[in-house]
């Protein structure tokens, strides 16, 4: 598995894997829009889009717990140890990192 290291401005180090097709369309489908009149009026399921974007994305980094993958998903005991500002953080470096054919090793 290709892996990619990035430090948040927390300091926090993460390693950020390389993620299948389908499970970047799974993060991508997990968060739902509901249109009125053409327009957005709501928003669902953007948490657990954000918690599968660190599950699959991550592969380790500066944990306490030493985590690794189980079965290709980053454990909850290692995301919980992240603030909220290192999750957003993570999310987008992950999303970013993940761009079709754009893969930096």
């Amino acid at each position: 598995m290709s892996k990619i290291t990035k430090k948040l401005k927390s300091g926090r180090s993460i390693d950020i894997g390389e993620m299948t097709l389908d499970q970047m369309d799974e993060c991508k489908d997990s968060a739902r829009i509901i249109f009125e009149d053409g327009k957005a009026s709501s928003i669902s399921g953007t948490n657990k889009a954000k918690t599968l974007w660190l599950r699959y994305g991550l592969c380790g980094g500066d944990f306490k717990s030493k985590s690794k993958p189980i079965n290709g998903r980053f454990p909850d005991r290692a995301i919980i140890e992240m603030t909220e500002e290192e999750r957003d953080e993570a999310l987008a470096l992950i999303q970013e990192s993940q761009r079709l054919g754009e893969w930096k090793d």
